[in-house]
This record gives C-alpha cells, structure tokens and sequence, in this order.
C-alpha cells in the first residue's frame, strides 16, 4: 500500500458541529457512523486484515442500511419533496459499502473501497443532508 495512500486511512475525518442536521437521532447515527469509518480505515491502514474485523464486527454496511431507512422513513412522515432523490443518493453509498464485507478483494482494493465509503457518506451528509435540514426546520417550527 502505498505511503499517500496509508496516510489518507490514518488521517480521520473529524465530526464538525456544523454536520448536525437537528434531528437528535439522526445526528447521533451520523457521528457514529463518521466514527466507524474512521476506526476501520486506521485499522486498514496498520493492517488490512485488522481493518476488516472492524467492518465485520461493527457491520458497517448494515449499520449504514440501518441509518437510512431511519432518515427514510422520516422524509416519508414530513412528506419531503426531494425524497426519491435522496433515496437514489442512499442507494449509491449502499452499494459502495456492500463490497467492504467481501473477502474476495485484495487488500488494495478494500482500503480504497473503504475510503470511498467514508468519503461519500461525509459527501453526501454535506450536500443531501444538511439540504435535508432547512425542511426539517420549517417542519419544526424553526
């Protein structure tokens, strides 16, 4: 693997107050789930084989499955009007991490597969997500 490479894994991404969407639940699955990524992509960078224990263990695809049918199913009680859009969004990162799982891969390619997982979830919290929040304030009374 190469140094540029290790140092992206090692490098975490830190959660930023501004990521909070204002819905407490949601948030807390966000943070987590940044906090996972980070956890087995610093695993993956001392040693790949650590790295997949941790998204076993953790089930990071099933906890990002998990996390979107949470944020799903609340677009569909406020009856947001970008929820097919976003719901293609989810799918595009479900199917990004739904390989992490496989053993099949070399090492290379699940460190970067890893990489593209966390990337496009802080990706998508910044350009869906917090596009997500303005209707869930006007929602709130906010």
């Amino acid at each position: 693997m190469a140094a540029t490479f290790r140092d992206s894994l090692a490098r975490p991404i830190p959660w930023l107050d501004a990521f909070d969407i204002d819905s407490d639940v949601l948030d807390v699955e966000h943070k987590w789930l940044i906090e996972a990524l980070n956890h087995a992509c610093l695993e993956t960078a001392h040693c790949p084989s650590r790295g997949r224990k941790v998204v076993a263990e953790l089930d990071i695809p099933g906890l990002i499955a998990a996390h979107f049918a949470n944020e799903e199913r609340l677009f569909d009680q406020l009856d947001y009007a970008y929820n097919a859009q976003h719901r293609q969004e989810h799918e595009h990162i479900r199917r990004m991490a739904a390989p992490l799982l496989s053993s099949g891969t070399d090492d290379s390619v699940f460190a970067q597969g890893l990489l593209q997982a966390r990337t496009g979830l802080v990706e998508h919290l910044i350009r869906h997500d917090l596009s997500f929040k303005s209707h869930l304030l006007y929602q709130y009374g906010k």
